[in-house]
């Protein structure tokens, strides 16, 4: 009996203590993933005063927050061998909810950069 108590208390505990990265959000957190052959030096959010910096080829950078943010947004990339820019080819009116999402940057087959908008 003693047993099962103490693993009962241990089981709760263990399931308290578990939290999702979802549970405490309340912003737009967004994070680049590099899926070219350079490393982005700098990657700079026109308009929103953000910038991720240093994300490595085929890496992911770390998520930022923004109070407002839509499936594509203009960029400018430093790249350790050129420079980049995208601009969104339809405006998005309707801001993101809440939550985690990934905008994956990637060269098309005339070597310009390319956005794919993914949720997390």
């Amino acid at each position: 009996m003693q047993r099962f108590l103490i693993l009962a208390v241990m089981a709760a505990s263990v399931l308290i203590a578990c939290t999702d990265r979802d549970d405490d959000v309340t912003t737009v957190n967004i994070r680049i993933q590099n899926s070219t052959e350079s490393t982005f030096t700098e990657v700079r959010v026109i308009g929103k005063d953000t910038v991720y910096e240093n994300v490595a080829a085929g890496d992911y950078s770390n998520y930022l927050e923004y109070d407002e943010a839509f499936e594509e947004m203009s960029l400018s990339i430093v790249s350790d061998s050129t420079t980049f820019s995208y601009t969104p080819n339809d405006e998005f009116t309707e801001p993101l909810p809440i939550g985690f999402y990934t905008y994956e940057l990637f060269l098309d087959e005339t070597d310009q950069l390319d956005l794919n908008f993914k949720i997390d």
